[in-house]
């Protein structure tokens, strides 16, 4: 194959352009730059680095604490809903027996001292000098069920 002028004179002008290339590369020694850190760098960079990650872990447990406090706060609700209830329960119950008949004459006749036409009522009336306890007496609760009256 024959080369035409042209190419010919294209190589030698593409080769004078690597020549040149190569020569200012050895010259100027062309090479990437290095990124160097000095000692108070290095442990900037690492401090820096270790304020990252604890930030981060403290962002991360953050919202797992507040889920932890939500759940506790659940349970007391579910415990004092569960309370409630079975006050309800009990508070009915009392209604209940309360508007029974038969309960409503024992407690007038127990608490009010409410009598039929004919009854009578007796009452024993316990008098205070009855019972002298000792001072440091270790059971306090007994002049009250004697007497009646808290000491």
């Amino acid at each position: 194959m024959a080369e035409t002028p042209n190419e010919k004179a294209g190589e030698a002008h593409q080769g004078n352009g690597r020549d040149r290339h190569r020569r200012l590369r050895r010259k100027f020694r062309l090479s990437p730059a290095r990124f160097r850190l000095g000692r108070v760098g290095q442990r900037v960079l690492f401090a820096l680095v270790l304020v990252a990650g604890l930030s981060l872990l403290a962002a991360l447990f953050l919202p797992y604490r507040q889920y932890m406090d939500q759940e506790e706060s659940v349970q007391r609700a579910e415990q004092e809903l569960v309370e409630l209830r079975e006050q309800r329960t009990q508070l009915e119950e009392r209604l209940e027996k309360a508007n029974d008949p038969i309960e409503k004459e024992r407690y007038a006749r127990e608490q009010m001292s409410l009598v039929y036409e004919g009854d009578e009522i007796f009452r024993v009336v316990v008098p205070d000098d009855v019972l002298q306890l000792p001072e440091g007496w270790h059971l306090p609760g007994v002049a009250f069920l004697v007497t009646g009256k808290l000491p």
